[in-house]
Parts: structure tokens; C-alpha cells; sequence
């Protein structure tokens, strides 16, 4: 006849060799669930040190740039504009570009790259000055011819790498990345030296302007870019001739 100790029944204790195989099993699992997750973490990429503040609000003083994105170009450096979510800044600066504005939102940045999500307000862009007809008054300093450049490196939005998301890069961030450039978020192309520092180009058409719909393909994966390079006071542009995806 089987021993009826070694069955279990709910409502009385374990029997000895059910109470030995849980000692021994439990914990055992537990170590192996701990080692599993800390080789899955250390596996992970840095998400670097991108930061978003999301506290109290705060306000920039600049001059507004509408191309070939929303800027503010500040006595401090220059500042990306974006709405919340996955939205361009472009419908807020109508008949502001080049005019001297108070700009409220929240700060991201990385690596002294800089953008400001805009607060959900129909007047956080105030003029500091009349909005006539008159033209800009603030005229765009020209930009610094750099010559022609050839970059690798890897298509993002520049909301979620900034800070929005963490790391913001990858392909695991693909999809997301691709939403946000098509609804009119500044794609940047970003690279690596030997060393790993990154260096950061926003990308335009070759006529300047946004360059959008021209890169959607491109989005998130490793790629070698071509065309002319130049600066504009701290942001450096990159003109899109060619993109293609490196083997």
C-alpha cells in the first residue's frame, strides 16, 4: 500500500519529504529568478543621462526660430520646441518667427542639448514685443558653411532621446521614434566617436527646410548620411543628399 503520509492534504501539515523539497526548492528558484533579472539589467544599454523636468513650469526669454524647426535661441544656447505628446511645435509659432517671445514649459536635455515641451496653454508663447506686419526684426544669423560631410550613426527623435524616454534609442524605440518624427518632432541624427562621446546634427532637405518625411525609412537604425554640414550658432545642421542603411 503507498505510505498516505506522502500525500498532501490541504488542511494538515506537510509530510517530511514534501516539507525537505520545498526548503530546498523555493529558495533555490528565488536565487535563480535574481540572477536571471540582474544578467537581463546588465545587459541593458546605458540610457545615458538624459534628464525631463516634469516639476513646476519655467520660463525662456529668446528669439523664435520657425525653420527649419521651432527654436529659441536664448543668451544661454538654443532650445528645441515641441508640444506635449508626440507633437511638432510648428502651429504655435505663426507670425512669431524671428520676434523676441516668452516661452513657458518644461526642460529636457542631454549632453547640453536642449529642448522645451511647451505648457498646454494658448498663450505660452508671449511676445515680448508688438506682432505687426512689419518684417522679422530679429533677422536668422547666416549659417556657417562647415563643408560636405559623410556621418554614421543612428536616426532619432530628439524629444524622446533628450529625456522624453530612456534610452530613446534602438530599435526597440522604432516605432515609437517613427510616430513622433512623422507628427513633427526635430529628427537629429546622432554619433559616436572612438571614445563613445556623441555628437548630434539635425537634419533638413537639401533646401533647408524639415527634413521629416524624407527620413521616415530611416528611423532607428544604424545609417550613413550624407550632404552639407553648417552651424548655426550652437546647433549644428546637417543638409540630407543621401541616406542608406550600413550592412
Amino acid at each position: 500500500m503507498p505510505d498516505l503520509q506522502e500525500f498532501y492534504v490541504g488542511y494538515l501539515g506537510l509530510s517530511p519529504r514534501h516539507a525537505r523539497f520545498v526548503r530546498v526548492a523555493v529558495p533555490t528558484l528565488l536565487w535563480l529568478l535574481a540572477i536571471v533579472a540582474g544578467l537581463g539589467a546588465w545587459q541593458q544599454r546605458d540610457p545615458g543621462d538624459a534628464t525631463w523636468e516634469t516639476g513646476a513650469t519655467r520660463t525662456w526669454t529668446g528669439v523664435l526660430r520657425a525653420t527649419p524647426y521651432p527654436m529659441l535661441e536664448t543668451d544661454n544656447g538654443t532650445f528645441l520646441l515641441v508640444r506635449q505628446g508626440k507633437h511638432g511645435a510648428q502651429p504655435d509659432l505663426a507670425n512669431l518667427d524671428g520676434r523676441q517671445a516668452s516661452v513657458e514649459g518644461w526642460r529636457l536635455q542631454r549632453d547640453g542639448r536642449r529642448m522645451i515641451e511647451l505648457a498646454p496653454d494658448n498663450a505660452i508663447i508671449a511676445p515680448a514685443e508688438p506682432v505687426d506686419t512689419s518684417p522679422t526684426t530679429h533677422p536668422a544669423p547666416d549659417p556657417i558653411p562647415l563643408g560636405s560631410a559623410t556621418l554614421r550613426g543612428e536616426i532619432m527623435d530628439a524629444k524622446c532621446y533628450l529625456g522624453a524616454m530612456k534610452p530613446g534609442e534602438g530599435k526597440a524605440h522604432k516605432p515609437c521614434a517613427t510616430l513622433c518624427i512623422d507628427a513633427g518632432i526635430p529628427p537629429v541624427l546622432v554619433t559616436r566617436d572612438a571614445d563613445g562621446r556623441a555628437s548630434y546634427y539635425l537634419l533638413t532637405t537639401p533646401d533647408g527646410g524639415p527634413a521629416n518625411a524624407l527620413v521616415h525609412a530611416h528611423i532607428g537604425e544604424p545609417v550613413e548620411v550624407r550632404g552639407p554640414l553648417t552651424r548655426r550658432g550652437d546647433v549644428l545642421l546637417l543638409a540630407v543628399e543621401s541616406v542608406e542603411f550600413l550592412r
